[in-house]
């Protein structure tokens, strides 16, 4: 049976000097990495040779190495080459997906193209949160055409919306990704972390037909979920060729009987629970076909099309096409309204209806907000020391 982790990083050991200047250059994945005071870390750290021993003794053929989500486009090209050296030493073990900052335009387009030329077979993960931009951003849209033409997947990391916080939840709302998802059919879209329980949504027939072409990962998910319970439910839900196996190694899984990360327990924990051929699907079919490993072209419609929705109940999806006489009717979106004739807004704000979609969950602490925006630790307990000063 084929095995492959479709969801790793590479994290080597850092020394506190450089873990300090990480911090510094991308706040974000440094907060992830060293936390504040009262956070606990589990994030391992493993080399390259480290990370082919735990495969060869977990029996992993393949690891998909999902780049980190840095910020900064200078960031961005210093991690593709880490991962584009991994993948020349070892062609026959590692598959590497590209990191690109899409606000930095034409130089985001540029790398992507670099990546994928020299062998990368993916782009992400991708975050929109840690990285600062909006699903729906003309250049972000720019680089999702170009997974499209290359014929690559693009993986986006996914939270859940409610729940505790732990370090590196992020806010951007499921409806976002769904929108991605209709908006480009085509697109080979893997949502990271069981894409944050959008999953579910597809017992309702319509949103299964429109999230055909998605594909979810299973990284993390024993931090998130007892594992015999997730796989049942989400069983129940999608087609098992949908699923990918993948860990977040080099993760600690199970932080209270482990000290150093594997490949291997939560792997046999999977494997303990699902039928032959799901089995061998979920932990290693389903990418190969996703990522072409045997010639094979993962097929779009895995799964029923059928929308059995009742007869007679009416359509309520956002349009600006309208049968009546006037431009605007009662059945549109506001936003679509809003974004299509932008004197409206006025109106709406005249009569205290919100327009802009401005999530921030009540969860969310004010260090990871501040790094989300780009703030270092210094300017981090700046914020910290204004706010206490406006209180005092």
């Amino acid at each position: 049976m084929l095995c492959i982790d479709a969801h790793v990083h590479y994290m080597p050991p850092l020394t506190p000097e450089e873990l300090d200047t990480l911090s510094h250059r991308e706040p974000y994945w440094g907060l992830l990495l060293r936390p504040p005071v009262g956070a606990r870390s589990l994030q391992g750290w493993v080399s390259a040779e480290r990370m082919l021993q735990d495969m060869d003794a977990a029996g992993v053929d393949y690891v998909v190495i999902q780049a980190q989500y840095r910020r900064t486009h200078a960031a961005c090209v210093e991690h593709n080459d880490q991962l584009l050296a991994l993948v020349r030493r070892w062609p026959q073990r590692v598959i590497a997906f590209a990191v690109v900052q899409p606000m930095a335009g034409a130089q985001a387009r540029d790398e992507l193209r670099r990546c994928l030329d020299n062998g990368m077979r993916g782009v992400g993960e991708l975050n929109p949160y840690a990285q600062g931009f909006a699903i729906n951003h003309p250049d972000f849209l720019r680089l999702v055409e170009m997974c499209i033409a290359y014929d690559v997947p693009l993986s986006l990391h996914v939270s859940e919306e409610v729940g505790r916080y732990y370090l590196g939840k992020s806010t951007t709302p499921l409806r976002h990704y769904y929108w991605l998802a209709c908006r480009y059919p085509e697109l080979k879209l893997i949502l990271a972390h069981w894409g944050g329980g959008l999953f579910f949504y597809e017992l309702m027939p319509a949103v299964r037909k429109a999230l055909r072409n998605v594909w979810y990962d299973t990284a993390a998910s024993p931090l998130l979920y007892p594992t015999a319970e997730i796989f049942e439910v989400a069983l129940r839900c999608i087609d098992y060729r949908k699923l990918l196996f993948g860990s977040d190694y080099p993760l600690i899984l199970f932080p209270r009987r482990q000290s150093e990360p594997d490949l291997h327990t939560f792997r046999m924990q999977v494997q303990s629970l699902l039928p032959p051929e799901v089995c061998e699907a979920v932990l290693g079919g389903n990418a190969a076909r996703l990522l072409r490993l045997d010639g094979v072209t993962e097929s779009v419609t895995t799964t029923s099309e059928t929308d059995n929705t009742e007869v007679g109940q009416p359509s309520m999806q956002p349009s600006i096409a309208g049968a009546t006489e006037t431009p605007v009717h009662g059945l549109m979106a506001v936003a679509m309204v809003a974004e299509h004739w932008p004197q409206t807004r006025a109106v709406f704000e005249r009569y205290g209806i919100p327009w802009q979609d401005s999530p921030v969950p009540f969860w969310e602490p004010i260090v990871q907000a501040a790094a989300a925006h780009g703030y270092g630790p210094a300017e981090q307990q700046r914020l910290l020391d204004e706010l206490n000063a406006a209180i005092a």
